[in-house]
């Protein structure tokens, strides 16, 4: 009898130091200041009265996950990898305490699906505090909001401004506000990711699940920094729930936008930061498509919804002529598209790489002046239209009992709800997206190459 082939995780040994620290012998070291490079500008952004050493240990936290993350690529034949890190902190009782540590690890643990062992020592020298520049900090604030240049970003934090005004503190992950001068922009706070991770090549790792620990980690430091209670999460129910509802292929689920996950940074907040703060999710039962319908009401301004972006690849992967534009076959792509329809929206063809979905060949739907089709592009492609297309059918599927009873459990502690209610809103979201999704494929004729991909699945 031929012998079990074992699979070894793939792992990484880092040390996260500041410049004038030593690492342990034979271990690879991520330095700040070179490998991780804090923003002054953005780092000042987030300067407030309650800023603290603490503040500084928790984002260089999140910048180590994100260079683990990356720099280490996953086995096609297994998810998992192991990580044994060592970081430098001003507080190591804190850090190394089982009321921190418990949801550290055991949430990095459900996001990433990787091992983690984390070990944290005393830095021989105190980081430099920011400079605390004059900008309001709000005093008054209710809710944070991870704010990015994404759909439902802008329509959520459009729709919950309309309810709480200035009370609506934006923590913005990226990009910048073009309307705004660079003297407004410069007095506002949380102006950007205060740092950056420097790898010196490409990303040896995509899959980009420490994303989720990144933007969690630093819409609670908002919180904290405000004293706000509340952590909006924008994303809508097929964005939040889809992913870890139905895992692409052999991957593992993406809890990056799950309840699930969210309860375990509540829990890391309280005790590292003696901050209680609630992440809520105010249109997880509303398909992206409802998001941006109920945004659109709200008047000619919530037009900005067309200058979102939705698509994670390259620049250099999709632009047509020297213009970047959005690839419109990957999920984010797709989902926008079905949701811009769903709508009853309208954007440019210019908006993406593939203009034309109601074509034959995935080939012939790309611009004319597109030269990089490969096969990834492809894959991707096919990967989103089954993913969506699964969803659409999973409700009537004989599988759906046992994927519900599993999933439910979880998302309702999230959630803090009865499981039987979840249960119902849940059976509800995915009767609209089914909705949507015929419409959306009827709307591109029965001889597209979409409808050829779902008619060779059946």
């Amino acid at each position: 009898m031929r012998e079990p082939i074992l699979l070894e995780r793939p792992t990484l040994a880092l040390d996260i130091i500041a410049s004038s620290e030593r690492r342990r012998k034979h271990v690879q070291a991520c330095v700040i200041g070179r490998d991780i490079r804090f923003k002054t500008t953005a780092l000042e952004s987030f300067a407030s009265r309650n800023w603290n050493n603490i503040v500084f240990d928790a984002l260089v936290v999140a910048a180590t996950v994100e260079f683990c993350d990356r720099a280490l690529a996953r086995k096609a034949a297994i998810w998992g990898r192991e990580f044994d890190v060592r970081i430098a902190v001003h507080d190591v009782d804190l850090w190394s305490s089982s009321k921190v540590y418990g949801p550290l690890i055991t949430g990095l643990e459900l996001l990433t699906g990787d091992r983690w062992k984390i070990d944290f020592v005393s830095r021989t020298v105190p980081a430099e505090s920011p400079r605390q520049i004059t900008m309001e900090f709000p005093r008054d604030a209710e809710a944070v909001i991870a704010y990015s240049d994404g759909m439902d970003s802008r329509a959520v934090a459009g729709l919950e401004k309309a309810t709480r005004g200035d009370k609506l503190v934006l923590v913005r992950l990226g990009g910048s506000d073009t309307r705004l001068t660079k003297a407004v922009r410069a007095a506002r706070p949380f102006t950007s990711v205060p740092y950056e991770v420097e790898l010196g090549r490409d990303n040896a790792e995509n899959s980009a699940r420490s994303r989720g620990f990144k933007f969690a980690m630093i819409a609670a430091i908002g919180s904290f920094l405000v004293n706000a209670p509340v952590v909006i999460v924008p994303e809508s129910g097929q964005g939040s729930l889809g992913p870890a509802l139905l895992p692409v292929g052999q991957g593992y689920p993406d809890y990056r936008n799950h309840p699930a996950f969210t309860a375990k940074m509540e829990a890391l907040s309280l005790a590292l930061l003696g901050h209680a703060v609630r992440y809520e999710f105010p249109r997880v039962w509303n398909t992206k498509g409802e998001t941006l319908a109920a945004y659109a009401r709200l008047g000619s301004e919530a037009a900005d919804w067309m200058n979102t972006r939705s698509c994670w690849q390259q620049a250099r992967h999709v632009s047509v002529d020297g213009h970047r534009r959005q690839c419109g076959i990957c999920a984010a792509c797709l989902l926008r598209r079905l949701s811009v329809h769903a709508a009853g929206l309208a954007e440019p063809a210019s908006t993406y790489v593939w203009e034309n979905l109601s074509v034959a060949t995935f080939e012939q739907g790309a611009n004319p002046n597109f030269k990089r089709i490969t096969g990834a592009l492809r894959q991707y492609a096919i990967a989103a239209v089954m993913h969506f297309d699964h969803m659409a059918g999973l409700r009537k599927s004989p599988e759906y009992k046992l994927v519900k009873g599993r999933f439910v459990h979880g998302l309702a502690q999230g959630l803090r709800k009865e499981a039987s209610v979840v249960a119902d809103k849940l059976d509800q979201l995915l009767a609209r997206h089914e909705e949507e999704w015929s419409a959306f494929v009827d709307s591109i004729g029965a001889q597209s190459f979409v409808n050829a991909w779902i008619s060779s699945r059946s």
